[in-house]
């Protein structure tokens, strides 16, 4: 069912901050108890990438894209954003707790990426920075494509690429094209970060022009994990085609062997929720931690030098790089094409954008 939210609503407790002020929350609807998250944000540039946001959610509409339940001005400029609640957190926090998933997970969810892309190609859009980090989980244990920051349409025109550098597409390294192409190259490259826990790159210094100058002027391609069965390996080989217009597209990949299993055990199997999702403010408190200090404690160590790779989030959002924040997991954030609403003051520029998020 659609929810939507009431004129009033009263906050439960706060998810997670940004930089300049913006902050995620959890928030309760006061005629239906319905939780959701809203993400505000301060200033003229932040609140304009969060209209936008909403116009470009707007028209999408898929079980396997995070849903926008609408937003409001407020009278001190700022805006907010509502957003679905996600339970299940975010895909990098099961990820980095076990050290990597077993392939039957990694399936599962890489073929809910995979539809997520082929539903947003087939609406002409670009992701932009598919990572695990940018995928939830919702109440029904599925896999949600989240945090469309990094978000175009295809064939914009707009000469500013972004994205999170250890995930790039050789092209997109280079400074050529984002297209949704690139898309599967980093669904290639969450597929390993999936299996091992770490970036998709290994002997990266965290110096990010010269990670960039690897993935776009050599050969190279990122290791497979051994370990995985010879379907895996094929898809992901399918993937990791340096070549653009020789990688699979991101439908064709769902009929691959690998994910065409994970649809099999779907359909054959009944989906049971592994999170009760709560329905009222009475229920919120089984989803609370004790306090926000102790959400921080929760966040998984990374190296330094993947940190500083891994943590370069699309420049062009004009937003918050909302997963530098601790406590924010437990909230997801939704498409947006936030990049063409600051697109206008970049235009002189060219080339990539890259941002560090100083996680």
């Amino acid at each position: 069912t659609t929810m939507s939210v009431s004129k009033q609503w009263t906050r439960v407790r706060t998810l997670g901050r940004g930089a300049s002020g913006a902050e995620v929350f959890l928030a309760a609807d006061d005629a239906s108890g319905q939780l959701f998250a809203v993400k505000s944000a301060v200033g003229a540039a932040c609140a304009a990438a969060l209209r936008r946001e909403q116009m470009v959610m707007a028209g999408l509409s898929s079980p396997r894209v995070v849903s926008c339940i609408g937003g409001r001005g407020a009278r001190d400029g700022s805006y907010q954003l509502f957003l679905e609640f996600a339970p299940g957190g975010s895909l990098v926090e099961q990820v980095m707790s076990n050290g990597g998933l077993d392939e039957r997970a990694v399936r599962d969810y890489a073929a809910d990426v995979a539809a997520a892309l082929a539903y947003l190609h087939g609406a002409g859009m670009v992701h932009g920075d598919v990572k695990a980090r940018n995928v939830v989980i919702g109440a029904d244990g599925r896999a949600k494509l989240a945090d469309f920051g990094c978000a175009r349409k295809v064939g914009a025109g707009v000469p500013i690429i972004g994205g999170t550098p250890a995930f790039m597409a050789p092209e997109v390294a280079r400074g050529e094209e984002q297209g949704p192409a690139a898309d599967v190259w980093a669904l290639g490259c969450t597929v390993i970060e999936m299996a091992t826990g770490r970036a998709p790159w290994t002997g990266m210094d965290g110096n990010a022009l010269a990670a960039l100058h690897r993935i776009g002027y050599t050969e190279a391609v990122p290791e497979l994990p051994q370990w995985l069965s010879a379907e895996a390996k094929d898809f992901l080989a399918r993937c990791l085609v340096r070549q653009a217009n020789d990688r699979c597209t991101a439908a064709q990949l769902l009929e691959h062997p690998f994910l065409a299993a994970a649809v099999v055990d779907a359909k054959a199997e009944a989906v049971e929720s592994k999170w009760v999702s709560p329905k009222s403010t009475l229920d919120a408190a089984f989803w609370e931690s004790e306090s926000d200090a102790d959400e921080a404690d929760d966040e998984p160590s990374h190296g330094a030098a993947e940190r500083r790779i891994s943590a370069l989030a699309c420049p062009a959002s004009a937003l918050p790089d909302w997963d530098s924040d601790e406590g924010w997991i437990d909230v997801l954030s939704g498409p947006t094409e936030a990049a063409d609403a600051v697109a206008a003051p970049a235009k002189e520029r060219t080339g990539i954008i890259v941002h560090d998020a100083n996680q």
